[in-house]
């Protein structure tokens, strides 16, 4: 009979941590998809305000999304002095409407398998830019790369 009330105790133990094991592990995950969601509405921001500003030709704050690397790879690509005047160079060619094409060519947004690198998916555009690679630095998503 020992083994009987043994059971039932174990029993009614798991009717009364069950749920709340569910339930811690309920809120991690949702804490953890939350968290991720977030991060992927900063980096497509950070994404759609790069190419919004790159459209527009506004050198300064294309700069500002971008970290200090790039934006010296990119003044030394277009023999530029600083990166503003790089992007006024690089921009100045296009047409109003290759502008906005530019501008609204965001597609999509994703995270490299180890989450420290973020990626957008860019539609066709004049500057032929695919892809932009994203790092998080000091809270703050910057473009450092595009292909």
């Amino acid at each position: 009979m020992r083994t009987n009330g043994q059971s039932r105790g174990l029993l009614f133990t798991w009717w009364v941590v069950g749920p709340l094991v569910a339930i811690w592990a309920g809120n991690l995950l949702f804490s953890a998809l939350q968290e991720s969601s977030a991060d992927l509405g900063a980096l497509e921001a950070s994404g759609k305000e790069f190419l919004e500003n790159l459209g527009s030709g506004d050198g300064d704050g294309v700069c500002a999304t971008m970290t200090r690397t790039a934006r010296s790879e990119l003044a030394a690509a277009q023999r530029k002095n600083t990166c503003p005047q790089a992007v006024e160079a690089l921009t100045a060619p296009l047409s109003e409407a290759e502008r906005d094409e530019l501008a609204g060519s965001y597609e999509a947004r994703f995270f490299a398998k180890n989450g420290s690198t973020g990626h957008i998916k860019v539609e066709d555009n004049p500057l032929q830019i695919s892809e932009l690679l994203l790092s998080e630095i000091e809270g703050k998503w910057l473009v450092t790369d595009w292909r």
